[in-house]
């Protein structure tokens, strides 16, 4: 197992923790992602952050000055801890564990849908309505193009794959005849 996925999973139950005891969840899911995006983008930013050598209480000064009143005290009390504890390269593990954590607490899926051309609104809601009804949960659709599948639609759900496009379609008839005339 990744120690670092098992360490993230810890920090990102206690900030679920916090934010459901304290009512501050919303608040925590924009202020973690606020950070993670600094985080992601901004290389001087997580230099900083992760360099061992920038002492511990130089970092927290630091983190104090950009972050205060920005964000609440849950993640500025994360962001401590992880430099106390020299731990600030899991900073993206805890934002992935979160997110993870908070989709199970309230029930929502991913679901990656492929199709060769845009879908229209009301082709987005009826995969919506259906994997609702199939899962029992809300599924948040997260939609990809790709022309080369012709027509149809792959729908991916954690790691179950639908593939229901005309391209794979017509390579299994493919097959089949290619079968049927080398027999």
């Amino acid at each position: 197992m990744n120690v670092s996925r098992a360490v993230a999973r810890v920090y990102a139950q206690a900030l679920i923790d916090l934010g459901v005891a304290g009512g501050t969840l919303p608040r925590i899911v924009d202020d973690l992602h606020a950070v993670a995006a600094l985080y992601d983008k901004d290389a001087d930013f997580r230099g900083f952050f992760t360099s061992p050598r920038v002492e511990p209480a130089q970092k927290k000064k630091a983190l104090d000055a950009a972050f205060q009143g920005k964000i609440g005290r849950e993640v500025q009390g994360l962001l401590h801890l992880l430099v106390d504890k020299r731990r600030e390269v899991v900073l993206d593990n805890i934002v992935d564990e979160f997110d993870r954590f908070r989709d199970l607490r309230e029930g929502r899926i991913h679901v990656h849908v492929t199709s060769a051309r845009p879908l229209e609104a009301s082709e987005g809601q009826e995969v919506g309505r259906r994997l609702a009804k199939a899962t029992g949960k809300s599924p948040e659709l997260h939609e990809k193009v790709d022309a080369r599948l012709l027509g149809g639609l792959i729908v991916k759900v954690g790691d179950r794959v639908l593939d229901g496009s005309l391209r794979r379609r017509l390579e299994g008839l493919r097959r089949t005849l290619t079968a049927a005339n080398g027999a």
